[in-house]
């Protein structure tokens, strides 16, 4: 892959995939490359693993017009969803376009030369550094590395496990158990039914 493109997209998430595949099907002779901080294609459906994961709103306005959401729930779950995403990049070619692990650290723009130079961190630790016409960032708003954590007084003293949805243990064992939820945003609101399906009790 060349270091000086026409379109760099930052993001291999559900945005990244559909803006590369909008941008090579308008113009095909353009080149583009995606830097993509993680090791892996799906942004928040491959990095939100906890119970009852889904989407907020309905796939058939969330999906690609390019590649209509076809299955029978409306109201996805967060695997359904990844596997969604990676078949349409797959199918178009665009995974052969990604940089895996390559995390954009600066971006300056030249008016002089109308190029964008990005630098980016390598899955060696070493500086990367891009030029292009056209940067697109599609990168989302959640800070993958830091989940927000609310400043709860005395929440140091509790004797339980404090679990982060964004950061859910795969073998987090809540059968039986008495789980308190904090919040009652969306998060909670798929996480709610899915703990109280085999915890003692949800509040």
């Amino acid at each position: 892959m060349s270091d000086d493109v026409d379109v760099l997209i930052v993001g291999a998430g559900l945005s990244g995939i559909g803006a590369a595949h909008h941008l090579q099907d308008a113009f095909p002779g353009k080149t583009y490359t995606i830097l993509e901080g993680r090791d892996t294609i799906g942004g928040t459906w491959d990095l939100f693993r906890y119970p009852g994961v889904r989407s907020d709103s309905d796939m058939f306005t969330l999906g690609y017009r390019f590649r209509p959401w076809t299955q029978a729930a409306a109201i996805a779950d967060g695997p359904s969803i990844l596997s969604y995403v990676r078949a349409t990049a797959a199918e178009a070619g665009i995974d052969e376009h990604i940089r895996f692990g390559h995390r954009v650290t600066r971006a300056a723009w030249s008016g002089e030369d109308a190029r964008w130079t990005v630098e980016a961190t390598a899955p060696d630790g070493q500086t990367v550094t891009l030029t292009c016409g056209f940067l697109l960032l599609c990168s989302g708003y959640y800070n993958y590395d830091h989940g927000y954590q609310a400043d709860l007084p005395g929440i140091a003293n509790f004797q339980g496990q404090v679990v982060h949805p964004q950061f859910w243990p795969p073998d987090l064992d809540y059968a039986g158990k008495q789980v308190v939820v904090i919040g009652s945003g969306a998060t909670a609101v798929t996480l709610v039914p899915a703990l109280a399906e085999t915890a003692a009790h949800v509040t």
